[in-house]
């Protein structure tokens, strides 16, 4: 679906840059190419893994997630494309201190996020996790309009492993974001309707999720599926911005169990986006149930619908 100009009422000034009206549909962003060309060693595919590009809490902003073996300190550097030389990257290269924590001890390792705020509009730009001296491969992304109509993608239940055959269902899932992004080169967001994988914990499964090189490109805005909810993997492999993660918002009250739960928010041009944990929908199993939610709509549609056309 499109949506077209319209004439704006006049609002409150926001802090973001964009100021046209956004637009609601099926369909994608430059198609770009995997990794860029530069030299990846033995340390530096032991050091990250799993790493997925996230939407930010706006359109200047992108998260990035990953797995790593040691619990060492991460970063994630970041530059303009046009300013990489030889596929190096520049000493003055911004860097984004990660944040992160053990896994579960079902997966081992630890997990690492780091946002990357202050991006510029029609700007190419390539980045890469890790430490000094152990880089990942690099990746790259693009902007756009911070401002106008755009096109997003809405994939709903990958749920990987739940063929039975995780190797094919990863096949099959690599051709379907290939696909859809070669089809709909324009769009801006990958939208989730949750379940990523078949079974919660299950890391072969969520490898297998996060096998397409397009994920490193295009930001995924996650959404938790009741096939997700049963373990600590989704919000270990996708962090989301502005994230309420309280006792409510949790099936069964509590945030340090090992479930995934919490809701969130976004705006992304002129949209306002509110991401709902609608596994926890029964006050009985612990959670704060329906009311919880609308209370939390409520909110942040008073504290942020003025900042957008779109809810």
């Amino acid at each position: 679906m499109n949506t077209r100009p319209s004439s704006r009422a006049a609002r409150p000034a926001r802090r973001r840059v964009a100021t046209g009206t956004a637009a609601a549909i099926l369909g994608m962003t430059m198609a770009l190419g995997g990794a860029l060309a530069s030299p990846a060693t033995a340390a530096d595919a032991a050091s990250a893994t799993g790493i997925i590009l996230g939407v930010g809490a706006n359109e200047t902003q992108r998260t990035v997630s990953w797995y790593t073996a040691e619990d060492s300190a991460q970063q994630v550097q970041l530059v303009p494309t046009a300013r990489l030389a030889n596929g190096e990257f520049p000493a003055d290269a911004a860097v984004f201190d990660a944040s992160g924590s053990a896994n579960i001890a079902t997966s081992g390792g630890f997990n690492r996020h780091a946002t990357l705020t202050g991006l510029q509009e029609h700007t190419a730009y390539s980045y890469r996790v890790g430490t000094a001296g152990s880089w990942s491969p690099t990746y790259s992304f693009k902007t756009q309009d911070f401002e106008g109509d755009y096109d997003f993608l809405f994939y709903g239940d990958p749920q990987i492993g739940s063929s039975g055959d995780t190797t094919k269902d990863q096949a099959g899932w690599e051709d379907t974001v290939n696909v859809s992004l070669a089809a709909n080169p324009d769009a801006e967001l990958l939208v989730s309707g949750g379940d990523q994988v078949e079974s919660a914990n299950n890391e072969s499964q969520w490898n297998a999720f996060l096998a397409p090189g397009k994920l490193k490109q295009y930001p995924w805005a996650a959404t938790i599926g009741n096939h997700d909810v049963g373990g600590k993997a989704y919000e270990q492999h996708l962090y989301t911005p502005n994230t309420d993660r309280s006792a409510p918002y949790y099936s069964n009250g509590n945030p340090s169990s090992n479930t995934s739960g919490g809701d969130y928010w976004y705006i992304y041009k002129d949209t306002l986006f509110i991401d709902l944990n609608s596994n926890s929908y029964a006050t009985s199993q612990g959670g704060g149930g329906d009311a919880a939610h609308l209370s939390y709509v409520n909110d942040i549609i008073n504290k942020h619908g003025s900042e957008a056309k779109w809810k």
